[in-house]
Formats: C-alpha cells, structure tokens, sequence
C-alpha cells in the first residue's frame, strides 16, 4: 500500500474556513455554523468513526496537560494546541493572554479544509508533520547518543503512520497482533507490513524486544539511584572524567526513555546506550565505595 494511504481522510469540513484567516472565520456570503473547536463536533457529523478514534487518543487531551500548569510556557503550547501548533509551523510566537482560547490538537492541527497541496489535505508533508513535535525519529535512525555511533535498523526508514495509523488509525496507537480487542477483521500493524499474516509469531517478537529491553534497564534504573543517593551525601566522590560519564550516560538514558517504545522503536539503539551506561556505572560504583 502506497505510504499516502495510510493516512486517513482528514477532518476536513469543506467550506467552513477562511484560508488565510481565523479558523472560526466563516467564509463570506455563507450562513453557516462556526465550528464548535472544544469537540469539533461540525467533522464529527461526518466523521463519526475518525472522530471516535480522535477523542481516545493524547491528541484529544494535549492541552488539558498544560491549561492548568502556571509554568507553561509557549514551547509548551506549540505541541500542545492548536494555536501554538500553527504558529510553530509558520516558525512566529504565540501570545499566552489569549491562551483560554486555545483549542487542543485536533482535526485542524494538522489538516487545512482548503488545503490542496498535501494528501488529505494535510498542513504539511505528512513524513514531517508528527517530527514538529514528536522527537521518536532520532531513536529510529539511531541518532544523538553521546559516545555511541549511529545504529540504524530495519525500521528506521518507516514513517511514523505507517505503524501509528495502520487503516487510518486516529487513535494514533500502534494496533498490537496481541492486542486481545483488536477485532479478527481488522489488520494489526506488524501484519499490515509483514505479509506473512503471523500474528503469533509477530507478537512473540514484539513483546521478546519489550522483555529484553526492561530486563536490561530496570537494574541501570537501580543502579543510576544507588549511585544519585551516593552523590547526595557526598558529591565530590568523582572525577571530572566520571562525572562526565555520569552525565551523558544520563542523558543517553533518557533518550530511550523518552521515547516510550520500550526498545519497539530501535532495540539494537537501546541495547548499545544500555551496554554503555552499564559498563560506565560499573566504573562509577566502584569510585563510590
């Protein structure tokens, strides 16, 4: 299936905006409601099912995990509404006196009902668009551990719908060959690429690569709070040299981490910035006692 099809039909309630103005603008000489932007519910008139997908998904809630955060800050509103969404694309700032009026990501976070230049009528290049905010590429390529080379694999070139919206998926979630609620008649993500229609065999791998990944970083887990609770008390126990291993150890940890695959992005990526912290804290623990 050509990469383009993954992507479901998009939100888009034809007529109802201005290209170049508010989207809450109504297009002049037409009479028509101004979309309710908190549900959406004009493109859930039409787009019952998509809309259902929608509302389940962290796109529904983006905003609701900032709205209430004092400390909140425009970086913080650029993946998180609607506003700050397009105002990030369009690379200007956001004013935050106006933020009560921000809407969550939704459908015209990411598609322009006027829009003809991208499929679906997308805001973007769909490759590019879930990179504006999601930072899970780099893990993919293998990218941006200090001291460890890149380690490519054989999903690093995969775009991010072809497992996040598998037959238009807007849950945006991977739909798992051992997911006990996914339906017989709808195809899994791993099946929808690799063909050979093993969900068992694939399911076995998918939770294999979880399995090694958490055997292998809940000890550093410990081991990185052993060695914080040590500093505490005492942090001048270690050289600059470990220092500097200690940091970017740190920082290499929170790479995959942050990605929140447990290893299903790049397990070969993991396994390389989890032998590095271990061989790394090894040294450090031994300087501690």
């Amino acid at each position: 299936m050509h990469k383009w099809k993954l992507w479901a039909a998009g939100f888009a309630c034809f007529g109802l905006f201005s290209v170049a103005g508010n989207y809450t603008d109504i297009i002049a000489g037409e009479n028509k409601e101004i979309p309710d932007h908190s549900a959406f519910k004009t493109c859930q008139d039409c787009h019952p099912e998509k809309y259902s997908m929608w509302e389940k998904s962290g796109h529904s809630k983006a905003i609701s995990r900032v709205a209430e955060n004092k400390q909140a800050s425009t970086d913080c509103y650029g993946c998180h509404s609607t506003e700050g969404f397009a105002a990030k694309r369009e690379g200007r700032k956001i004013d935050l006196q106006n933020k009560e009026s921000y809407h969550t990501i939704s459908c015209l976070a990411c598609h322009n009902p006027n829009g003809v230049e991208y499929p679906y009528k997308l805001v973007m290049d769909p490759e590019k668009l879930c990179e504006v905010c999601h930072m899970q590429r780099t893990v993919l390529k293998g990218q941006g551990a200090k001291g460890i080379e890149d380690v490519r694999n054989v999903h690093s070139a995969v775009p991010c719908v072809s497992c996040h919206m598998t037959e238009g998926n807007h849950s945006m979630k991977v739909l798992r060959p051992d997911d006990p609620d996914l339906p017989e008649t709808r195809l899994d993500t791993c099946t929808a690429c690799h063909k050979d229609g093993n969900r068992e065999a694939r399911a076995k791998q998918l939770r294999d690569w979880q399995e090694w990944y958490e055997e292998t970083m809940n000890p550093l887990k410990k081991d990185l709070e052993s060695v914080n609770a040590e500093l505490q008390q005492k942090p001048d126990r270690l050289n600059a040299e470990l220092k500097s291993k200690l940091d970017d150890l740190k920082a290499n940890l929170s790479i995959i981490e942050r990605d929140r695959s447990n290893g299903a992005h790049n397990l070969d990526f993991a396994l390389e910035i989890m032998a590095s912290a271990s061989k790394d804290l090894k040294k450090i623990k031994a300087a501690l006692k």
